[in-house]
């Protein structure tokens, strides 16, 4: 197994047409299927159902799929951490709002105070399975997430704790009770744990929210339009609190406090990039036995 032979297959598993995927790879339609059959050769398994109309994965290529991503994945971040003009590589990972609102003047610091360690932030990972594997892999030193760890390998530090306020760009004298999230004005932030828990015991299930969004960012666009009302975190709302352009509401039901996590490969933790991710975060150097 090669790296080109990775490559096409996950054009092929991308385009479904063996075809196009040379077009993509800017090789022939015969080194295409010579590397497709290599792979299915090397797996022992077919990987494409292909017929004269139609390319789809079978069970064994989209069980294989998710390592072939890693493995090309893993490659490509090789490259980067090898480079000469940079003494270390940091890849961090977390929810968006985290890097804009709460640490982004950090990692600006940071870079001007070490020139020659590079910062790649991601904002958006799939899934919690996925942030688990990008750790384990070694692809992303220190991941943010709102959960404590679940893996007897991964070693979580606590960060912060906030709270979920209900706010809106008018102030408002009655309590929000249940009744009030089945209103047109409100409009609902698809956060972290522990909250969706939580809203859905007071809304219960099969609640459809009547305007949704899973972006921090355009929810607070939205609020401050002034045509609704709903959650944020306080450490994007506080600012906005401050100069009065929204307005914390009465709620019927306290929030969860929301916890949120440094996680790191525990093996790691004693490696330069690591401590150099948590300092970034405003954590101590740890104390390596």
């Amino acid at each position: 197994m090669d790296l080109s032979q990775l490559e096409a297959f996950l054009a092929v598993s991308e385009i479904l047409n063996f075809t196009r995927a040379a077009e993509y790879l800017h090789i022939s339609q015969s080194a295409v299927t010579a590397r497709i059959k290599a792979l299915e050769q090397t797996t022992g398994k077919a990987l494409f159902i292909r017929d004269k109309r139609n390319v789809s994965l079978t069970p064994a290529g989209l069980a294989f799929l998710p390592y072939a991503q890693r493995m090309l994945r893993l490659f490509e971040e090789s490259k980067i951490t090898l480079a000469e003009e940079m003494e270390n590589y940091i890849v961090l990972s977390g929810p968006g709002s985290v890097w804009h609102y709460r640490y982004l003047e950090h990692i600006l610091s940071f870079r001007q105070a070490h020139p020659r360690v590079a910062v790649k932030f991601l904002s958006y990972i799939d899934s919690s399975y996925m942030i688990r594997d990008l750790l384990l892999d070694g692809v992303v030193q220190i991941a943010i997430k709102h959960e404590p760890p679940d893996h007897p390998k991964i070693t979580g530090v606590p960060l912060f704790e906030d709270e979920m306020l209900l706010v809106s760009a008018h102030p408002k004298e009655t309590v929000i009770d249940r009744t009030d999230f089945f209103h047109p004005d409100y409009c609902h932030l698809a956060w972290d744990y522990p909250f969706p828990e939580w809203f859905s015991s007071i809304v219960g299930a099969g609640y459809v929210p009547p305007l949704q969004t899973d972006h921090s960012t355009i929810m607070l666009s939205i609020l401050l339009r002034g045509f609704n009302f709903g959650f944020l975190p306080r450490y994007i709302a506080q600012p906005y609190l401050d100069r009065q352009e929204l307005f914390e509401l009465r709620c019927a039901f306290r929030p969860p406090a929301m916890k949120a996590y440094a996680l790191y490969l525990t093996e790691n933790r004693g490696q330069v990039h690591v401590q150099l991710g948590l300092q970034m975060l405003g954590i101590q150097p740890l104390l390596v036995e």
